[in-house]
């Protein structure tokens, strides 16, 4: 698959020409909202030749059609097996995101670019999901495991969390050493914010579901993940060893287990 470009008005135009009003309806009313349906009538029909003109559409049989490679995009969105959605604090205050969609043994990446009015989809392979996401939230490449991470319950990681804001809880924090130092620093440092992993799955409905939610940290480099397991957190140097871990954990497992009927 090459990679496809589509702006947000030639993306609610695809989900209306493939049947998925609901979808269409959804951004058309996020983007467009105080547009009058005159107006969004004559959007559509300039979005047309937009496409015509890109080689993404064609006219058969009196009717406009979504090339193929096009029509399976727009298909994936509507609905995929499992999905996993990276969303992350950008450095000029802007919000930057990057989603995977999984459908048999298919994997598309769809990117939003400048304010999410332009999205690009491409065709990746699963070696590549792990290394864009370890890139994407800024990943030490150094896996070295003798670093085993530490433990907070979420009174103690609100505590942390906390005291960025108020000095009183500064005052109360316990004496901190080593790695657990460390990711504090990190904290003070991005003052507080973190990025978050979504993996969603889809119901017989094909309504999306949350599985689970990773945390990152924010700063340029060497970030860390943050995970609940149970009712503790976890918190270790992020690789991307790591994030195959989850991915595996999170996307591999379920596809194999609907595939062979585990």
């Amino acid at each position: 698959m090459n990679k496809i470009s589509l702006s947000i008005e030639e993306l609610i135009y695809c989900f209306y020409n493939e049947g998925y009003f609901e979808h269409g309806n959804a951004l058309k009313q996020v983007y467009f909202g105080d547009l009058d349906d005159e107006k969004m009538d004559l959007l559509l029909q300039i979005t047309t030749r937009s496409l015509l003109s890109k080689n993404l559409l064609v006219y058969e049989n009196h009717k406009f059609m979504l090339v193929k490679e096009l029509a399976e995009i727009i298909s994936m969105l509507n609905y995929s097996e499992q999905s996993i959605k990276a969303s992350r604090h950008g450095f000029n205050g802007s919000e930057e995101s990057v989603s995977f969609h999984f459908e048999g043994d298919k994997i598309l990446q769809h990117s939003l670019l400048y304010d999410e009015q332009v999205h690009v989809f491409e065709q990746v392979s699963g070696e590549a999901v792990a290394e864009l996401i370890s890139d994407f939230y800024r990943l030490s490449n150094n896996n070295n495991g003798s670093r085993r991470g530490f433990e907070l319950s979420q009174a103690e990681l609100e505590q942390l969390l906390d005291s960025l804001e108020n000095n009183q809880q500064l005052f109360e924090l316990p004496v901190m050493h080593g790695e657990k130092q460390e990711f504090y620093e990190t904290l003070k440092r991005t003052k507080g914010l973190v990025n978050t992993l979504l993996f969603m799955e889809f119901t017989e409905q094909k309504e999306p579901v949350a599985k689970n939610v990773v945390l990152f940290t924010n700063d340029n480099k060497n970030n860390w993940i943050i995970e609940k397991v149970d009712d503790v957190f976890q918190i270790n140097h992020g690789t991307s060893i790591k994030v195959e871990q989850l991915i595996r954990e999170n996307v591999i497992e379920s596809l194999e287990k609907v595939k062979y009927g585990k």
